[in-house]
């Protein structure tokens, strides 16, 4: 680790935890609890200088989605792209920063970086399983400052079930179709001074594709995850608590890149072609978070993180021909290239040359994250005013191995035969990663006006070998990032919001000294209504890039895995719109409206010819690709104290695959669709809960992804059978 990054992270930690030595003893306080939400909770976000959203366990409880895109796709400014139709892989985007493998977006658990390598790997594929999940919140424009790296769209975090005061026990289990099975058991209660909390989770199905030749096309995951506290009795006035969280997840899905043709698509989108029959994902992620809050008084408190995260996965999956056309091209231009497109539908043996021998490559890799963290916060008055200063640190590493290894096969009667020969990796490289991040942001309050003004930094020292061409590269980066926010309470009812912040999102260490990291100045103005049962955000925002930053993914044609490309200046805007009403209806009965809508528009602001395929040559005023103009959804519900039903409406415009300017429907592009999803809870007694959900009700079928191979589809109809029992 650099040297400067250690000697300046000790100073850093020492003059936090300096001041806490100096208090003399004072009464005892309220007890320190488990923190596991950054934002404060609804009651701070209504107040908040900067954008923030927060789902609550009883939102996610009503229609109790596996699928985090579902979950995700209630809130504004907050763009979804589908990989496998059951969330595993989720694409997510805020603000227009890409959605691609949710690499632009800074992704926590319980306040703690959880993607594997955040700086050495962002588009790392892993997301906390939703279901052990009890809140999500996300954080955008000067609420960003906070958390890092990545601020140029925002952050996410995933609040898991805290550690209860009293005994609790739940069994939980789901079936659905295409065999559909989830199993959850939780168990938490605190005795004396200890508290603990285990949430065991397995879930899997058979998948709603059919393999050319039958096959699987399925998944399945298991979570384990144990909290445990320990609240010592102290005499001297100073509170403790103690947390360690230690988790284990792990998949096998048989899951695919591969797409089909648009005239296959149309006659059968759920059609998988033989080629994919070999591809296989696999998964192992390990945790251990230790944390430490020390409350000194009702004004100060420090809470403090040691985490490490470990992170494996291979798979196993169909990259192309060894020496042949671009499946992206047989798939696009089927009428051409006949012959490989028979061959991928098992149709057409090949005839052993390596042109016609396909490429099953095994994606090898691992990662790992570690670090420490401080928050200190100290809430205090100066004159009329009052002030809640935050200070924290991270010190943070992160690395990536990969291993990548070519197996060739025939395709044979419809079945992939090995070929035995030995193809060597087509990728063999190691990247790590050392970062200090520093914040400060002061929240004042002042009548009815609060700012919050922060600054963050992030010094970065990231290398790369490459084994193959025997090259080394070294990439240091150095941000300072300002920002302030302002809420106006205009009224009892009306507030007024206004921000600027600069966004960043680090160059990865294999980048060339020529490619420059992602920076933005991100504005965002709008009013916040609010009353006894009606509650609106209007929220506008504007992002400036200095520069936009291009990835290169394994599956990307014409280009390196992990290469990066300038985008240069691009500009992004839109409006997000959200709303929720809720009134009774009648005696016992409650109604509930929610509604939640977002309108982007972006353009490149210079011309260049660009190898990543997503730009390909770029002209002034051309859009970004992947990136929806309308986003909306539409809750309707009926509450009463033993059953309760709400109906949810989905819609989503249609996303161009290459950046351009031309009429969406002249180009390639996803479809625009419309979802309903249904959910009816009957709560039987205090113990029982039994509920049915339906997906997709009217069963629409569109192409939700071109990339990286061909068209895939959404998700079916899907019906689900719940029955939960707490005891």
């Amino acid at each position: 680790m650099n040297t400067a990054i250690r000697l300046t992270a000790a100073g850093l930690t020492a003059a936090l935890l300096s001041p806490l030595c100096s208090y003399a003893d004072e009464p005892r306080h309220t007890p320190p609890r488990e923190e596991v939400l950054v934002t404060g909770g609804r009651d701070a976000i209504a107040k908040l200088g900067g954008s923030a959203q927060l789902i609550d366990e009883e939102m996610l409880e009503r229609f109790d989605f596996s699928d985090l895109n579902q979950v995700m796709g209630s809130l504004p400014g907050v763009y979804i792209r589908e990989e496998d139709g059951y969330g595993l892989r989720p694409n997510i985007g805020i603000r227009g920063a890409t959605s691609e493998r949710s690499q632009k977006v800074t992704i926590m658990e319980d306040g703690i970086l959880i993607t594997p390598a955040p700086y050495s790997a962002p588009s790392a594929y892993y997301i906390p399983n939703v279901s052990r999940i009890s809140a999500v919140e996300v954080l955008k424009g000067p609420s960003a400052i906070y958390h890092g790296p990545h601020t140029v769209g925002g952050a996410i975090n995933f609040a898991t079930r805290p550690i209860s005061e009293t005994a609790i026990r739940e069994i939980d289990l789901t079936y659905g179709s295409d065999n559909y099975q989830k199993a959850q058991y939780f168990s938490s209660e605190t005795r004396g001074s200890f508290g603990y909390a285990i949430d065991l989770l397995r879930y899997s199905g058979d998948g709603f594709k059919e393999l050319d030749g039958g096959g699987d096309t399925g998944f399945e995951r298991n979570d384990l995850n144990v909290k445990m506290s320990w609240q010592p009795d102290t005499q001297n006035g100073r509170d403790h608590l103690f947390t360690l969280k230690l988790g284990f997840a792990d998949e096998e899905a048989d899951e695919t890149y591969l797409g089909l043709s648009q005239s296959d698509f149309d006659a059968n989108p759920y059609r998988r072609y033989a080629a994919s029959q070999l591809d296989a994902f696999t998964s192992e992620h390990s945790q251990i978070h230790l944390g430490h809050v020390f409350t000194l008084s009702d004004d100060i408190s420090v809470n403090s993180a040691l985490y490490w995260n470990q992170f494996d996965r291979a798979w196993h999956k169909l990259d192309g021909f060894i020496d042949g056309v671009a499946i992206r091209d047989v798939l696009s231009r089927p009428e051409i290239f006949t012959r490989e497109l028979g061959i991928l539908r098992g149709e057409i043996n090949s005839d052993g040359s390596d042109a016609e021998t396909l490429d099953v490559t095994n994606n090898d890799r691992r990662y790992g994250s570690m670090g420490i963290q401080s928050n200190l916060s100290y809430r205090f008055n100066l004159g009329s005013t009052e002030h809640n200063l935050t200070t924290g640190v991270r010190l943070h590493r992160d690395y990536v191995e990969r291993d990548h290894s070519i197996s060739g096969y025939l395709m044979t009667d419809g079945r992939m035969v090995s070929d035995g020969q030995d193809y060597g990796d087509k990728t063999l490289n190691e990247a790590d990663t050392d970062a200090l991040a520093v914040f400060v942001v002061d929240t004042i309050s002042w009548r009815n006006v609060n700012i919050t003004a922060g600054l963050r930094s992030e010094t970065i020292d990231g290398n790369n070998d490459d084994y193959l061409s025997n090259s080394r590269n070294n990439k240091s980066q150095s941000v300072l990032l300002p920002g302030i926010g302002v809420f106006w309470q205009v009224t009892d009812r009306v507030g007024l919001l206004a921000g600027v912040n600069r966004g960043f999102s680090p160059a990865a260490p294999s980048a060339s000294d020529s490619v420059d990291p992602e920076i933005s100045i991100n504005y965002e103005y709008g009013l916040r209504y609010t009353s006894d049962q009606l509650s609106v955000d209007a929220i506008g925002f504007f992002s400036d890039y200095d520069n936009l930053l291009g990835r290169c993914r394994v599956s990307d044609p014409e280009c390196t895995a992990g290469e990066e490309f300038n985008g240069d200046n691009v500009e992004i805007a839109g409006l997000e719109l959200t709303g929720e009403w809720r009134r009774p209806v009648a005696p016992g009965l409650t109604g509930l409206l929610q509604l939640s809508y977002t309108y982007t528009e972006s353009a490149f602001q210079t011309d260049f010819a660009s190898t990543f395929s997503q730009w390909g040559d770029v002209e002034a005023g051309d859009e970004l690709p992947y990136l929806p103009e309308h986003i909306g959804r539409l809750q309707v519900g009926m509450e009463a104290s033993r059953w309760a039903a709400h109906i949810a409406v989905s819609h989503q415009s249609e996303m161009r695959d290459q950046a351009g300017k031309q009429s969406i429907s002249q180009v390639a592009h996803t479809d625009a669709y419309t979802t309903v999803d249904t959910s009816a809870s009957w709560f039987v007694n205090g113990a029982w809960t039994l509920q049915l959900s339906i997906d997709n009700l009217f069963d629409e079928e569109a192409v939700v992804s071109l990339r990286p191979f061909g068209a895939r589809p959404n998700k079916p109809r899907t019906a689900r059978l719940r029955a939960k029992y707490s005891f």
